[in-house]
């Protein structure tokens, strides 16, 4: 058995010169367990017990949460059914206009689409088509479906409209 503490400080922006955050993070981030399908956020400078037995493994995502002006808070996940969940997500844009924000997406794949919202939003549009999405308040876990596309190298536009 072996048990370790993951800690995510929230001072570092950048490692070995590649961006890991956001201008204007909180230091903020959410933690998806890929074995498990759990999501934990986790405050400024939080540590997360993990222990894991022998011959036994955990997958992590760890995501910086961006907080938009109007109180909403947002972090992409991507396809939680692939290690490299992230790797997904091929651009984002977040807008505000209102009382309302817009998070945009271009998702690479199939499969389910995760991300966390601080509140259940208001809809969700693949490629400006509604679609049914689940919303757990527990956790804020957002899942989405993205069917086969028919195209190969396809990219989606998702759009999660938040408020």
């Amino acid at each position: 058995m072996i048990s370790i503490e993951l800690l995510v400080y929230s001072d570092a922006k950048e490692l070995d010169g590649v961006r890991i955050a956001h201008d204007g993070w909180t230091g903020e981030a959410v933690l998806y367990s890929h074995l498990h399908t759990d999501l934990v956020c986790l405050p400024k400078n939080a540590s997360i017990p993990i222990t894991l037995n022998a011959r036994e493994y955990e997958v992590f995502t760890v995501v910086a949460i961006k907080e938009m002006s109007i109180g909403s808070r947002f972090a992409p996940i991507g396809l939680v059914n692939m290690f490299n969940s992230g790797g997904a997500i091929k651009e984002m844009k977040y807008e505000t206009e209102g009382k309302s924000g817009l998070i945009s997406m271009k998702v690479r794949g199939c499969g389910t689409f995760g991300a966390y919202s601080s509140t259940k939003p208001k809809r969700i549009q693949v490629h400006n088509e509604e679609v049914q999405f689940h919303y757990d308040e527990s956790s804020g876990l957002v899942t989405v479906s993205l069917r086969v596309p028919d195209k190969d190298l396809y990219l989606w536009d998702v759009k999660v409209e938040v408020s």
